[in-house]
């Protein structure tokens, strides 16, 4: 469990010097929490210190206000006592106020908000009293603690018209009020503190996953542009050989002793070839798309001639199968197009709904709706579920159904269609309903002459 933690935390850190932008996030977090504490704790004590001083401060106003007051009535104890009630009532931090006199030397108390104090001695008083006693003109305040609880203790001196001291005023104040603020704004700080790290380590993790993210993000770059170049190189190196296979084939077929089973051996080694060519021919035109070099010869067409070539190639592989193919074009629409890259389009949708229809009819049309031309590609085939025409433009993307499974192909074709589609400044769209068929939708915009 040890060098597992070790472990642990030396992948932290090694990942966490790895990565400025981490090490940048934990830096500013503890700047920032190490500046909350400092500034709260100067803050505290700044506002303990001064509440401190206005306690001492009313407290000293006070017993001026009160001095001159009590010794006209230091002979009258009820009026005077009335006095100091009036005072504590106004200022509840007052817990105890008496008044001292000195009998021989001994100080006692002679008035007291506390009537059981009367006539008691205080303990330990002496010094303070003294104080008191020898400047009349100022009081004298010490800070007391009881348990948890704080308290200030004034003095000041009481003198008659000629400036002798007749009795000592002594107050007690409790400070616990301001503590408990004080002890308040602690809890608000710590929690307010502890939101900040909360946040700050969701910051963090945040900001570690979005590292992670792009750290993924650029192995996938990488794979995906291995991926690109063993493509490309695979298909460069596969046309020469094809290109070979391809002539041998074309040889033989024109030898006059050749044997019928020999004859549809070499019909099997075509049709492989043609497989392989598409293949190839797939995966450069992927290559090309991506990289951005497809290029294309845009003129003005009229596309149903380019369509009907497309149908008319299809129909003996349609015959074959028992399918029927018709095509209904509009006449006299003219679009921008590259007609090469028009016919591959239409050789894809046509080819494909040959390919996965076993009866019925392949339906070809093509309207002028609007401002657009919108061809048609209808069969009576497998057809798809929702969720697979939601994948069915993906990049080596196949239904999973095995009658798809059983046909050859990559996986690429209708992603191609897709993108040379758009390319032109064309919309492809499908609809399709699972056992009943497909209908895929193009749309060109049309060139209207001026």
């Amino acid at each position: 469990m040890k060098f597992s933690l070790q472990q642990t935390i030396r992948r932290a850190l090694s990942r966490i010097f790895d990565n400025p932008q981490l090490f940048l996030t934990i830096t500013v977090a503890l700047a920032i929490v190490v500046s909350f504490v400092y500034i709260s704790d100067r803050f505290i004590g700044i506002a303990r210190d001064a509440q401190d001083r206005l306690v001492n401060v009313r407290v000293g106003s006070l017993q001026d206000a009160f001095t001159p007051l009590a010794a006209s009535f230091i002979d009258d104890p009820v009026k005077l006592q009335g006095f100091m009630r009036g005072i504590a009532e106004r200022n509840p931090t007052i817990t105890e106020f008496n008044i001292l006199g000195s009998t021989g030397g001994e100080w006692r108390i002679v008035n007291s908000l506390d009537e059981k104090q009367i006539g008691t001695t205080p303990q330990g008083q002496d010094f303070f009293l003294s104080l008191a006693t020898a400047d009349p003109t100022n009081s004298f305040t010490v800070e007391e603690v009881q348990g948890t609880e704080r308290f200030f203790r004034t003095a000041r001196a009481i003198t008659n018209a000629s400036g002798t001291v007749i009795a000592v005023a002594l107050t007690r104040q409790t400070l616990s009020e301001a503590d408990r603020s004080i002890a308040a704004s602690i809890q608000t700080s710590v929690l307010i503190l502890l939101i900040i790290l909360i946040l700050l380590l969701f910051l963090f993790f945040h900001h570690a996953r979005i590292i992670d993210y792009t750290a993924l993000y650029r192995r996938l770059k990488e794979v995906d542009s291995l991926k690109d170049d063993f493509i490309s190189m695979a298909s460069h190196e596969l046309r020469a050989p094809l290109t070979v296979i391809r002539g041998y084939i074309d040889e033989l077929k024109h030898v006059p002793t050749l044997k019928s089973e020999a004859a549809d051996m070499i019909d099997r080694i075509d049709r492989s070839a043609d497989h392989l060519n598409l293949l190839v021919a797939d995966m450069l035109d992927v290559e090309r798309i991506e990289q951005g070099r497809m290029s294309f010869d845009m003129k003005l067409i009229d596309p149903s001639a380019v369509v009907r070539e497309v149908c008319d190639s299809f129909r003996p592989v349609a015959v074959k199968k028992g399918l029927t193919i018709s095509c209904d074009m509009q006449e006299g629409i003219t679009i921008r197009a590259d007609a090469g890259r028009l016919q591959q389009i239409m050789t894809n949708l046509i080819g494909n709904a040959v390919k996965y229809s076993d009866k019925g009819e392949i339906t070809v049309t093509s309207k002028a709706e609007r401002d657009d031309i919108v061809f048609r590609v209808g069969d009576s085939g497998i057809g798809m579920t929702a969720e697979e025409v939601s994948h069915l433009f993906s990049k080596f993307n196949r239904a999973p159904s095995d009658r798809v499974r059983s046909e050859v192909g990559t996986g690429l074709g209708l992603w191609i269609t897709k993108q040379l589609v758009e390319a032109m400044s064309g919309k492809i769209s499908v609809e399709s309903i699972k056992g009943v068929g497909s209908h895929f939708v193009v749309q060109f915009p049309i060139v209207r002459s001026s």
